[in-house]
């Protein structure tokens, strides 16, 4: 993995190319010994992300780790539902950001959604009340009161940012008017 002594030229091509199976191989090596706290692996996996963005972007992204993870658990093992799931978070999230692009809704969308999958998990769960205590149903309204209380901030969140965001992300103010009541 040491890619010093290399010229300029082939760092750009590095960064473009996606790593090949004898790379992660490597890589895995790598990491091994980076994870056991090797100074000199771990900067070598520094200078390897550095110049490949595009696997640390992926690997990295945290929004991603967290759906699979809410995913997983509602699916439990269920590979339609799984499917299923990911393709109805593509079109929510697709609704929600309406083509935009900025940083903040991307952000904000990834926790509508997040918190979406929540609180749909945790109402499944509630439904099946069998052989819960007291202190066990207690506990249970506590998670969806949260989770509730989470996915309605993060909405409006959302919203509040779509109006302080200029061009195209801004969202117009809505008044409600009252009608005029005529004096007689």
């Amino acid at each position: 993995m040491d890619t010093n002594g290399g010229d300029e030229s082939q760092m750009t091509e590095s960064q473009d190319k996606y790593p090949t199976k004898a790379d992660w191989d490597a890589l895995n090596i790598l990491i091994g010994k980076a994870n056991q706290g090797a100074p000199e692996a771990i900067r070598e996996l520094q200078q390897f992300l550095d110049e490949r963005p595009q696997i640390w972007n992926k690997i990295g992204d945290v929004a991603k780790i967290s759906e699979s993870a809410w995913i997983t658990l509602i699916a439990n093992g269920d590979c339609m539902l799984k499917e299923s799931l990911k393709k109805k978070l593509t079109v929510l999230k697709d609704e929600i950001l309406d083509g935009s692009t900025h940083i903040f809704d991307q952000m904000l969308a990834e926790v509508i959604q997040s918190t979406w999958l929540e609180l749909h998990y945790l109402l499944r769960v509630d439904a099946d009340a069998t052989n819960r205590t007291a202190g066990q149903s207690t506990l249970m309204m506590k998670r969806l009161e949260s989770a509730q209380r989470r996915h309605t901030s993060a909405i409006k969140q959302y919203c509040q940012i779509k109006k302080l965001l200029p061009g195209d992300n801004r969202q117009p103010d809505i008044s409600i008017f009252q009608p005029r009541q005529d004096s007689a």
